[in-house]
């Protein structure tokens, strides 16, 4: 059982160091994702302003369109004016213009909030195409910069796993499968070596003492079953120190 778990000790070392070659390449790919979201983002913002800048400015040139047909109709009515016959032609007359007078000083109102928007939107435009740009032209260097890092994590990674495969063959599928339980559940860590402390074990796990007699089992030479830590149920694998000789 203790070669067995010796090589379950190699395994997690390169299970180890698996994970953090493909974390190392969600890491690249991730910062590239995220500027491409920020530039879509900041993409969709620039059409949205830019579509409604293209709408102010139609909806600017029917208002100045109503205003000058307005201003026409109303030096018409006055003309008009000057031939009424009675006071009750002269009233209608004059109430058309009023109306209409009403109506021009509305489309003003309006034509000067448009105005005063336009500013604004114009300067959110421009300072939003230079995000864009800016963007764009970053997303372009990054991706060009990390091509050959990504290629060479997934190189380093297919290697990874084919030295972990051979690593794992052989090895016990019940065993192996409770390893890779705690190897995922555990942080990467699911053989945890005890080493001697004065007369008691600790699990370099979770930090815990063990009980004695679970000590005593574990330094068996021959051990006979797979050991777990009470406290974190991660395997145990007992490193003895080596005995020095004094001249």
């Amino acid at each position: 059982m203790r070669e067995e778990i010796a090589r379950l000790m190699d395994l997690q070392v390169l299970d180890r160091q698996l994970k953090e070659l493909e974390l190392s390449l969600a890491d690249v790919a991730g910062r590239v994702e995220q500027l491409r979201a920020e530039t879509d983002k900041n993409q969709t913002e620039l059409q949205r302003l830019t579509e409604e800048d293209q709408q102010a400015s139609a909806a600017r040139k029917r208002i100045e369109k109503d205003l000058a047909e307005g201003e026409a109709r109303i030096r018409n009515k006055r003309m008009r004016l000057n031939l009424v016959r009675t006071d009750k032609e002269l009233q209608a007359v004059t109430t058309e213009v009023e109306s209409l007078k009403e109506t021009n000083q509305r489309l003003e109102s309006e034509l000067a909030a448009l105005n005063e928007s336009v500013g604004v939107r114009a300067t959110s435009i421009k300072e939003l195409g230079e995000i864009v740009a800016n963007g764009r032209a970053e997303l372009a260097a990054a991706e060009k910069e990390i091509a050959d890092r990504v290629e060479s994590l997934k190189s380093a990674i297919t290697t990874q796993r084919a030295e972990r495969d051979k690593a794992a063959d052989g090895i016990d599928r019940a065993l192996l499968s409770r390893y890779t339980m705690l190897f995922q559940r555990r942080a990467g860590v699911a053989i945890a070596v005890v080493k001697p402390l004065a007369k008691d074990g600790k699990c370099s796990g979770c930090q815990r003492l063990l009980p004695p007699q679970l000590y005593n089992e574990i330094q068996k030479p021959k051990q006979v079953q797979i050991y777990s830590c009470p406290n974190c149920q991660r395997i145990l694998f007992y490193e003895a120190v080596p005995q020095t000789s004094e001249e």
